[in-house]
């Protein structure tokens, strides 16, 4: 009986232990989040409400998120992007102002590469839906048009880690280029109650590809790491010229950004203690 009882504490205890071990070694994905604020340079024509070019200014909010599809495998990541952008520009003569608020949810997947010391690509392809309301209220028949659209983008982005003084630092390039997708572009002097409260969408809706379609986003920031988070500033430009029923539409921005960068994890559970193996993307 006692060597009965014995073994069977062995076994327990050797149980016990591989199941710590296994927790102990566990790695867990974190979540890096980037919350970034940007002041732009705006630059917008819109032909279905004027053929005349706006110039202005626009401030503008993201919320970033990146993260390991698994934490066992740090080649894989997804990104989650979602931002906002308020702007108003004014005709060359600023006799008229033409209003815009926009926004765009971003959901990507990337494969990281590591080819030499401090160097890391990461490549992938991107898809959006953007949503956006340009308003010039000296239109009487037609003061509103709205932006809409969904994408399938190529994107990618380069980092370098270096030193200054001593501290560490990070050198990011970000590009992203649009392939496929759908647009909404009204006939030009149609008017919104004829297509909506009508359903007159008659070729309203439009496929769009690089003949109709070209667009670029890119960014070079630097990263400034600190004891528990990362400071990020930097600039990020966006040009998109798009064609539809005989129109031609441009949208242009040059935007300075600072971004506040941290990870975090979500536990389940309030008695769900913090693992100590932790996996960040933004390694």
């Amino acid at each position: 009986m006692i060597k009965k009882s014995f073994s069977t504490f062995i076994v327990l205890f050797f149980v016990a232990n591989l199941f710590s071990q296994t927790s102990e070694d566990k790695k867990y994905s974190l979540i890096s989040a980037t919350e970034n604020v940007s002041i732009s340079f705006l630059d917008i024509l819109d032909p279905y409400l004027s053929p005349l070019t706006y110039n202005g200014l626009g401030v503008g909010y993201e919320h970033a998120e990146r993260k390991y599809f698994n934490p066992e495998n740090s080649k894989f990541s997804m990104q989650g992007k979602l931002n906002a952008l308020v702007g108003l520009g004014f005709n060359p003569a600023y006799t008229a102002a033409m209003t815009y608020i926009g926004g765009n949810y971003n959901w990507g997947a990337f494969y990281h590469y590591r080819p030499l010391k401090n160097w890391q690509i990461l490549a992938g392809a991107t898809t959006d839906a953007q949503l956006g309301v340009k308003s010039l209220s000296r239109n009487v028949n037609n003061p509103v048009n709205v932006d809409l659209a969904v994408n399938l983008n190529l994107a990618g982005q380069a980092r370098y880690d270096f030193n200054i003084f001593r501290q560490p630092v990070r050198l990011n390039y970000e590009l992203e280029i649009p392939i496929l997708g759908c647009m909404f572009v009204p006939l030009a002097g149609a008017s919104y109650y004829e297509m909506f409260d009508l359903w007159n969408l008659n070729n309203a809706i439009h496929f769009s590809s690089l003949h109709n379609k070209l667009g670029l986003k890119s960014a070079l920031t630097l990263d400034f790491f600190l004891k528990k988070s990362t400071l990020q500033v930097g600039f990020a430009n966006q040009n998109l010229l798009y064609e539809a029923n005989n129109m031609v539409f441009k949208q242009n921005l040059l935007a300075f950004n600072i971004a506040y960068k941290y990870d975090f994890y979500i536990f389940k559970g309030r008695k769900n203690q913090a693992p100590a193996n932790f996996m960040s993307s933004e390694k």
